[in-house]
């Protein structure tokens, strides 16, 4: 009976792992978010997050490996003040209270400019900042 009782709780365990939740806290109110900067990595995955984006495309634009994507993804969305939900395996932005998007054109950053928060980029990939 323990062991069967085990296994039910870990594929309990395993399902609420996939489960859709709510992965990052949102700030409170708006005018506690920080934005990063045009044209920066940052910039280009909360932009993937405003039109939902799943981990592995995250990992096939960057050429980051799996959890090197996860952690920094988590640590844009914190540093900016935006929450992260996943929802059927697309990972959404949630904006704090009094926040609005703001659907700018779509501008291209050179990858050849090379600022040093571009150099994680692979060489041949022009990358789309929203």
């Amino acid at each position: 009976m323990n062991a069967e009782l085990a296994r039910n709780r870990r594929l309990e365990a395993l399902s609420k792992r996939k489960a859709d939740r709510i992965l990052v806290q949102p700030r409170r109110h708006a005018c506690e978010m920080d934005p990063p900067e045009e044209g920066t990595v940052a910039a280009w995955l909360i932009g993937a997050l405003i039109h939902g984006v799943t981990s592995r495309e995250i990992e096939d634009k960057t050429g980051w490996s799996r959890s090197t994507a996860t952690v920094n993804l988590y640590q844009v969305a914190k540093r900016a003040g935006v929450g992260i939900r996943r929802q059927s395996e697309k990972l959404h932005i949630i904006l704090p209270e009094g926040a609005e998007r703001n659907s700018s054109s779509a501008r291209v950053v050179n990858p050849d400019r090379k600022p040093d928060n571009v150099r994680l980029l692979r060489e041949t990939e022009r990358v789309i900042a929203i």
